[in-house]
């Protein structure tokens, strides 16, 4: 499965020339977008894309064209989610649950979740930040000069119940510092930076021009 919920990617556009793997949190403030998306192009064509390159990844077929003009790059996410086990037929994404990190045989029952990442500002202190509405990014050192650096997308601390605080607090965990939070709380470079969020089923992939995966590979 190519993708995971902490998964940084950036696209280009350049004939089928676009990477994955793009460490936006090593930048200062990668990006700096004002303008996230190119005019004419939506966060669900985006997801669309996903799909193609998911097929293409799984089939050994050429990569598909990206779906934009020459020069757009962006920092962003990608998640791939299925229903959750109920019985029921998912109908928002709070009853969909994470299979990048986990695997998944069946892709019809998929959905793409991209978020691009944009409006970075450097932040006053270290919680200088709205849970809900920012993503956060923390870059810092040790006393022997590492480097440490982890971020969490807006909808990380709001659905997990986090405060400011505490969010920090993981934060520093996930970057692998094994000191006390509080030691180099006055050592944060935070960074702060908003979302645009957009989800796209299998089953929504005919409302966007695709009529199902079997057809996903017209350039």
């Amino acid at each position: 499965m190519p993708a995971a919920l902490s998964k940084h990617m950036t696209f280009e556009q350049d004939g089928a020339d676009w990477s994955e793997g793009h460490d936006a949190a090593k930048e200062p403030h990668p990006g700096l977008l004002t303008k996230p998306l190119p005019c004419g192009l939506s966060a669900a064509e985006l997801c669309c894309f996903c799909f193609q390159v998911l097929r293409a990844h799984l089939e050994s077929l050429p990569l598909p064209r990206f779906p934009a003009d020459p020069g757009f790059k962006a920092p962003l996410f990608v998640t791939w989610l299925k229903p959750r086990q109920s019985g029921t037929n998912a109908t928002s994404t709070s009853q969909l649950e994470l299979r990048g990190c986990i695997g998944c045989l069946e892709v019809p029952s998929l959905t793409c979740r991209i978020s691009i990442l944009h409006q970075f500002e450097p932040c006053a202190h270290a919680f200088d930040w709205q849970v809900g509405v920012h993503g956060v990014l923390l870059n810092f050192s040790d006393s022997q000069g590492r480097r440490f650096s982890a971020t969490y997308l807006p909808e990380v601390a709001k659905e997990h119940g986090m405060t400011r605080e505490v969010a920090i607090r993981e934060l520093v965990a996930k970057s692998g510092y094994a000191g006390p939070c509080q030691e180099i709380l006055d050592f944060l470079e935070v960074t702060r930076y908003q979302t645009i969020v957009e989800s796209v089923s299998y089953q929504d992939l005919a409302s966007y021009g695709f009529g199902g995966l079997p057809h996903l590979n017209s350039p």
